[in-house]
Parts: C-alpha cells; structure tokens; sequence
C-alpha cells in the first residue's frame, strides 16, 4: 500500500481571505519542501447561494490546496507543526475517503517568542518561592 499515491485537499482557515492566502501559500512552501510531495491550490470553487446583505460572503474565508504525495505521514507531521505555531491557524485535511482531520493552533506567538528567548522554562512562576 505505500506505492498507492493519494491527493488530499488541505483547507487553510484565516480571519479574512487576504490572511487565509498568505498562511495557505506559506504552507505550500512547507509541504513542496518534502521528497515526493506536489502541492497545488485548487481552482476556486464558485460562490455558495448563501447570500447576505452585502451580497455572497464566506462566514470563514479559506484557501484549498491539493497535496499528492505517495505517504501522509510526513505531510500530517509537516502540516500539525506549521498549524501548532500560531493559534489563529486551522487547517481541515479531507481525504479521497472522505475522511476529515482537522488541525488547530496551539501556541500563541507571545509564547513562541518566550521560548526563542529561552525564557518560560516552567510555566507561571512567580518573583518568589511560592510554598
């Protein structure tokens, strides 16, 4: 079953479209730079026949990419540490099968830079002992 290739379709999540694209193209980055891995945006799906007082919006603007690579494992590895860097990151994996993962941010960039500092050895610690 490792020689079976699969194409997944990889939906990044932003606050608004313009943030949605630049995550999604940062992503791709990411994902290009595994061995077999091919990564794509998918062509924009036409608008839903929801429609608000301005006209068709997306409630949650997103990006698709497609990601044919001959193993996920290394993708979903790849794709859970990009997600975990920022909280405001989602990303929805949905596979040939239709099975769905779904990815969310985890750390903040405050804490991220915490520990490029190499500060925030332990969590909340005070001035003092606090026994």
């Amino acid at each position: 079953m490792s020689d079976q290739i699969e194409s997944v379709r990889i939906q990044v999540f932003g606050a608004d479209p313009r943030h949605a694209e630049l995550e999604a193209k940062e992503l791709r980055e990411v994902l290009n730079r595994l061995d077999g891995a091919e990564v794509r945006f998918a062509p924009p799906e036409a608008p839903r026949a929801t429609e608000g007082a301005k006209g068709p919006a997306l409630l949650t603007p997103e990006v698709v990419l497609i990601l044919t690579t001959g193993t996920l494992a290394l993708a979903r590895t790849a794709i859970k540490a990009w997600v975990e860097v920022r909280k405001s990151r989602s990303v929805r994996v949905v596979h040939s099968d239709g099975t769905v993962t779904e990815f969310q941010g985890g750390v903040s960039g405050r804490e991220v830079k915490a520990l490029r500092d190499g500060r925030d050895d332990r969590p909340e610690t005070g001035p003092g002992d606090a026994r």
